[in-house]
């Protein structure tokens, strides 16, 4: 992955839902976001990918994404060895970061039982706590992000989220007026720093979980207490809930953030979520992470919006190829079949 020499800083966001349930009915609920800051850069980077080739030998992974992404390997490997393979990815790049850092939400219902949404060119509704915790739960990196950028000298930084969805709210807003954040979509299969958020997220609730702790700020310290990095937690809760919940209908429009190139990728017949289960598609991954950019499944009345020159597609099957053709009549993109993006790798 070719990184800007300028760059002195990375820090990269992703988030998870945290819940903890008795006898089978939930009791606390939350998004969990994580944020991970590496100033060591190339020395980050070179073992990060060093250790994760190993890995993939050592677990019988046949091929790996760029990025490794422990919801992804569950189904594959199961979940003891996936994590122990976080957590071992995890130990070989602790000495190369700076911070973890965590945001999560704090709304009683008892005390927060409805919360008001919308009321810009949209109607004002009433949503039950969990139903918006749910919902924001699917934004709450980029959250995450706005949560940490909110602390003098930080918006220096270079800031990458992974991809998300989400309505538009005050804190998008702030985050895209102090600076331009870089969105990755499947940026924890094609962003080894996001990657590395997913994992300590992921890890997280996994160590307070074994160690009958909660999530709080002291007990995250000690879970986290044997390694190298530092950490710093911070919750919101209602005081803060006029910056966090949207204020329109209207989808924030991610187009300008998105890390390019996008490699998009269509095959006939089939969903992007099938094409994710083929040996192609960590191929794709690696094209994306050499490129610095971030990999998207194509529906073409979605994502037509979101194609600029520069763009790949990736395509298999006749009705694809002509989607492709049709999209390098409007912009400058560069077009590929997967076998031919196969080749492409091999000669980077």
């Amino acid at each position: 992955m070719t990184l800007p020499k300028i760059m002195v800083k990375i820090t990269a966001f992703d988030s998870k839902e945290y819940r903890r349930s008795k006898g089978g009915v939930l009791k606390f609920y939350t998004p969990l976001g994580c944020g991970v800051t590496v100033s060591k850069i190339e020395e980050f980077t070179s073992t990060y990918t060093e250790k994760l080739q190993e890995l993939c030998k050592d677990f019988g992974i046949g091929k790996c994404c760029a990025a490794y992404c422990p919801a992804e390997l569950f189904g594959k490997i199961g979940p003891g060895k996936t994590i122990r393979m976080s957590d071992e990815l995890l130990k070989s790049v602790q000495d190369y970061i700076d911070l973890a850092y965590f945001s999560y939400v704090v709304l009683p219902p008892n005390e927060v039982p409805k919360i008001e949404v919308g009321g810009y060119k949209s109607e004002k509704i009433e949503i039950g706590t969990f139903d918006f915790l749910r919902q924001l739960s699917v934004y709450f990196s980029y959250i995450t992000s706005w949560n940490y950028l909110g602390i003098e000298g930080r918006s220096e930084e270079t800031i990458y989220v992974d991809g998300f969805g989400g309505k538009m709210t005050p804190a998008w807003d702030d985050v895209t007026t102090k600076i331009s954040p870089t969105v990755y979509t499947h940026g924890d299969e094609c962003n080894i720093f996001i990657s590395i958020a997913d994992i300590i997220a992921f890890l997280t609730d996994k160590k307070l979980w074994d160690n009958f702790l909660h999530l709080i700020p002291s007990d995250i310290e000690e879970v986290w207490s044997s390694y190298s990095f530092k950490t710093d937690t911070h919750f919101l809760d209602k005081r803060l809930l006029s910056k966090i919940k949207w204020y329109s209908d209207e989808p924030i429009n991610l187009t300008p953030y998105y890390a390019r190139p996008i490699i998009f990728l269509k095959a006939d017949g089939y969903r992007t979520e099938d094409i994710q289960n083929l040996d192609i598609y960590p191929e794709a991954t690696i094209f994306a992470n050499k490129k610095s950019g971030c990999i998207q499944g194509f529906d073409i009345y979605i994502d037509s919006p979101k194609v600029k020159d520069g763009d790949y597609f990736v395509y298999a099957g006749e009705v694809s190829k002509r989607i492709a053709n049709t999209l390098n009549d409007m912009y400058s993109i560069e077009i590929l079949s997967f076998k031919e993006l196969r080749e492409k790798i091999e000669l980077l």
